[in-house]
């Protein structure tokens, strides 16, 4: 079960930015800034790239 962002290693049950939640699923902006969309709080699929500069 991943819970941690694949990019950087964040929690991400812990996301820099609020999440917006529709049922079981989340979407959520972890700190280096990927989107992550998480089922009951684990993380099925990413979206974007990590900020650069």
């Amino acid at each position: 079960m991943i819970t941690r962002c694949p990019s950087c290693g964040w929690p991400a049950t812990d996301p820099a930015y609020p999440a917006s939640t529709h049922g079981r699923v989340s979407y959520v902006r972890c700190v280096c800034g990927v989107w992550l969309v998480l089922d009951a709080g684990r993380v099925v699929a990413t979206a974007g790239g990590p900020k650069v500069g």
